[in-house]
């Protein structure tokens, strides 16, 4: 009874092998997919409940205030069902409210048993990071598909309402990069399975925020940046950016995606953006400005009615 200690660590061993036990017990889970490709048409009717499997403090890694919360599928060998570029809500109560998130996963589609999210908790998180700050392994919550992107990644090509795509540019503001992390990962991983078919200079984003403190995920795009020199490229664009900054200053104009994007557009190319309603008018319009077709570009605030969902 004295030594609070080790009655904790011990609790903790408890609960984690407990928790460990049960994801054993679901190996042979009968669906390969929690999601099921339709599940976006209704998603109010399709909350699936999910067991959070461990939050991560990634303030150093991915940006401060910060974490990566990572929740178990239904089956340890399953997988998520959503495509690239989709979204999910999460649902859960905290003293007797029911709060609502959007997320955009960090993990890939194919990841097996596993799907994560980051969050941030503080004031630009939203009401359920309160929550999320809370979990601990062995939590539940809801969670239910929602719609998005809808990229598909196949043996050797990508793919958009069935039209082949070759260049990809991602236009985010703010919290709006959340989404383009996961289309990155995915961009990446097919690079490395298709080397011959993927053209250099395929994927570009454009990331614009207020300050530095405000970027996330700087370490994966530069790790990415760094093993796919040919095919990645970013560039970030602060309104108020420190003393001896080198990049962009502002907001994003036709000369930064003209330079940083891809131009002239052709076919094949798709222009995503996500962020405040407002930065995505201003790119919308631009991007007409600068001659791509309305079926070139995909809004989430336009196209889903989700605007820069954390």
């Amino acid at each position: 009874g004295g030594n609070r200690l080790a009655g904790n660590s011990l609790l903790e061993c408890v609960v984690v092998g407990r928790v460990a036990g049960q994801r054993a017990a679901t190996i042979n889970f009968p669906s390969k997919k929690m999601f099921a490709s339709d599940d976006a048409s209704q998603p109010e009717t399709k909350w699936q409940p999910v067991t959070v499997r461990e939050v991560r403090n990634t303030d150093k890694e991915y940006g401060m205030n910060t974490r990566e919360v990572r929740f178990n599928l239904h089956g340890s060998l399953q997988e998520s069902g959503l495509a690239v570029g989709q979204f999910i809500a999460l649902r859960g109560e905290l003293d007797g409210e029911t709060l609502l998130g959007y997320f955009s996963p960090i993990t890939r589609p194919d990841d097996i048993g596993v799907i994560g999210i980051l969050c941030r908790v503080d004031e630009k998180g939203g009401p359920i990071t309160s929550l999320l700050e809370k979990a601990r392994p062995g939590s539940c919550l809801y969670m239910s598909a929602m719609g998005g992107l809808r990229l598909q990644f196949e043996r050797d090509s990508i793919t958009y309402k069935g039209e082949q795509i070759r260049r990809i540019g991602l236009l985010a503001g703010g919290t709006g990069i959340a989404p383009m992390i996961q289309i990155i990962r995915a961009y990446g991983k097919h690079v490395r399975e298709n080397p011959a078919s993927v053209q250099p200079g395929g994927l570009n984003l454009i990331y614009a925020a207020e300050e530095v403190s405000d970027l996330s995920y700087m370490k994966i795009l530069q790790d990415l940046k760094q093993q796919y020199p040919e095919h990645f490229r970013y560039y970030v664009i602060l309104n108020r950016p420190p003393l001896g900054w080198t990049e962009g200053v502002g907001f994003v104009e036709r000369q930064d995606l003209i330079k940083h994007m891809f131009f002239p557009p052709e076919e094949g190319d798709l222009a995503v953006m996500c962020g405040p309603p407002i930065f995505e008018f201003a790119m919308r319009k631009t991007l007409a400005g600068l001659g791509f077709d309305r079926s070139q570009w995909f809004s989430f605030s336009e196209d889903d009615r989700v605007s820069a969902h954390n």
